[in-house]
């Protein structure tokens, strides 16, 4: 790629070059391919690098001979959108396919749309406009508005599909394009009216390894080799997508998993929760054999026995749970099976062992939930502070319903009695622990778009689009991102 001459576009290109240059290879990827296909993380490059799913989908796109896929990422000064792997501008590339893992990621897709100059809305594309595909983790259900932008939608787990892309990829034309891939029992091809007959599910794990191809130097796990041990999730949190739409769970071969381990030195697992991947207590001796270093994606409280909490001591300062709630009718309406006495025996035993920093998750904004549970929330926390805990750190999430869970019929709160009780929970809880609360708007915007339906989505991607047009700083005025826009 001959290096561009001016020096906004050339600053664009050195950024993107400067990430590159930071990942560390572990697999080489061929780019041999005539097809390009634009594989986007919508969102910053710290966040795309935290995610296995969007570098293993690069790798196995480019195990399709006639496929050359490259990573991008957004950022807000950019103009061209270099790829991470060549630097080749994102206009030559005739098919732009996004990872939707974050309902307000799809606010980031339309803003790249329009930056690009690419119609919004599918039904206004061009023969010349590339082919927008959506994938990710939430194409296992269906999303309304998501059939207004996308010109195909493709629904489910990517090793599943490679079979029928690889014979459907053969054809360049566009249109000839989405054609073929309305025959696809996995996919939704709006323009054509066709929804997805099921949900591509790789039964099987172990055939291609979930590990990534490369180590990245920022993001949540810098510096990890990242390898996915579990896939779904066995249990039934009535709040939760995973576990309503990913089953059934699937586990990585414990003799795959250790030959994957050969050579590193840090290792992030990443799981719906690791302490439900039945081999762990037998690994833990092989990580201490090998001297690793071990991050965990997530834990479930009532899986922490004391030998798993004295190595996870050995690899971190603090611990991190999710009760959701302290009050036993919250926890049930929620589908968290466990008890007040087992979230303190937790809390117990990991400060025999030597923590004395916690963090909790918690979910607010039930209709259910009245002053005399948040105040449980406060009796809970002084009980834990007299552990001896140095540190206590909460995080609230207000509840929004889901698509395809128990809770999806159920509405969010309104933002003046969810602000309400974050006063509450400040006075209540907040001399004894860090309090983190989620933006309420970047919560109510994630409630609209995944709760859209047919009728209202087309006048929401339009509320969207003239938003984006008047502000340019709508995105990140509304706590869209995961994290900021700079480099």
């Amino acid at each position: 790629m001959r290096r561009p001459r001016d020096a906004k576009s050339f600053s664009e290109f050195n950024a993107v070059r400067e990430f590159k240059l930071s990942e560390k290879v572990v697999e080489h990827i061929n780019l041999e391919g005539d097809l390009r296909v634009a594989l986007i993380f919508p969102n910053t490059y710290q966040v795309a690098a935290s995610s296995l799913g969007f570098n293993l989908v690069w790798k196995w796109f480019n195990k399709i001979p006639q496929v050359r896929c490259e990573r991008f990422f957004l950022h807000k000064s950019f103009s061209k959108f270099y790829s991470l792997d060549t630097q080749t501008p994102l206009d030559e590339f005739p098919i732009w396919a996004f990872v939707m893992h974050f309902e307000n990621d799809f606010l980031n897709v339309l803003w790249l749309l329009k930056k690009k100059a690419v119609p919004i809305f599918n039904t206004e594309r061009r023969s010349f406009d590339p082919l927008i595909v959506f994938g990710g983790a939430l194409t296992y259900t269906d999303l309304p508005i998501f059939r207004v932008v996308a010109d195909v939608i493709l629904h489910g787990d990517f090793e599943a599909m490679m079979k029928d892309l690889q014979e459907i990829l053969a054809y360049k034309d566009r249109e000839r394009l989405i054609e073929r891939i309305s025959k696809l029992n996995f996919a939704t091809v709006p323009v054509y009216g066709i929804m997805p007959k099921n949900i591509a599910i790789s039964d099987n794990i172990n055939i291609l390894v979930p590990s990534s191809p490369l180590i990245c130097s920022e993001g949540e796990f810098a510096n990890r080799l990242l390898i996915e041990i579990e896939r779904g999730c066995p249990w039934s949190c009535n709040f939760c997508m995973m576990s309503a739409l990913k089953k059934p769970v699937r586990f990585l071969d414990p003799k795959i998993f250790k030959e994957t381990l050969k050579g590193s030195n840090f290792v992030g697992l990443i799981a719906s929760n690791v302490t439900d991947y039945p081999w762990i207590d037998e690994m833990i001796p092989l990580f201490e054999e090998m001297k690793l270093k071990v991050s965990f994606s997530s834990l479930r409280l009532d899986r922490l026995n004391d030998r798993f909490l004295r190595f996870l001591k050995l690899n971190q300062q603090s611990f991190t749970i999710a009760p959701e709630s302290f009050n036993d009718k919250i926890r049930r309406i929620l589908g968290k099976n466990f008890t007040d006495q087992q979230i303190l025996d937790v809390l117990l035993r990991a400060k025999k062992v030597g923590f004395d920093e916690v963090k909790m998750y918690m979910i607010y904004g039930l209709d259910e939930e009245n002053e005399q549970e948040l105040n449980q929330i406060a009796d809970f926390v002084d009980d834990v502070k007299k552990m001896g805990y140095r540190q206590i750190k909460l995080s609230f999430n207000p509840l929004v319903p889901k698509r395809g869970t128990k809770m999806a019929s159920r509405k969010m709160q309104d933002l003046k009695i969810l602000k309400s009780k974050m006063r509450i929970l400040r006075k209540l809880v907040g001399q004894n622990a860090k309090i983190v609360f989620e933006d309420l708007m970047s919560s109510y915007l994630q409630y609209q778009i995944n709760g859209a339906d047919e009728c209202n989505s087309p006048e929401l991607v339009e509320k969207f689009n003239l938003a984006l047009t008047n502000d340019e700083n709508f995105l990140k005025n509304h706590g869209v991102t995961s994290c900021e826009w700079g480099i």
